[in-house]
């Protein structure tokens, strides 16, 4: 009978402050489970470092694939410009022909949209 009541099967104590000594049923399970424990978590820490590599060749791919949208989005947005400064230059030479009158109708128009999406909105 130990300090602390019945001696149980499963450990033995020596006095009240005793060493902690396992049975030898534990202590063969426990050498077992000691072998697999590293296989173990090397299985699994193995798992997650392919997990984290296939992750960042997942966005290494994205980035590429953002990075040719951009580029390509900027091209032709240099396109766009080119074809607006040509509309704005034949605007510009189409009214030094015809006067002013066709810049008074254009703003008369986008009087009237400014307006009727004012009356628009407001009514919604």
């Amino acid at each position: 009978m130990s300090a602390f009541g019945s001696s149980s099967g499963n450990r033995q104590r020596h006095g009240a402050y005793g060493e902690y000594q396992p049975s030898s049923q534990y202590r063969e399970g426990a050498g077992q489970e000691l072998e697999d424990d590293p296989n173990d978590k090397s299985s699994r820490l193995k798992g997650k470092v392919t997990m984290l590599k296939e992750v960042a060749i997942n966005i290494g791919d994205e980035i590429r694939d953002q990075n040719q949208f951009l580029t390509t989005m900027g091209q032709d947005m240099e396109g766009m410009g080119g074809r607006l400064a040509q509309t704005m230059k034949n605007f510009y030479e189409m009214w030094a022909r015809q006067g002013c009158g066709p810049f008074f109708y254009l703003t008369i128009f986008a009087l009237c949209v400014t307006v009727f999406m004012y009356i628009y909105l407001k009514a919604r």
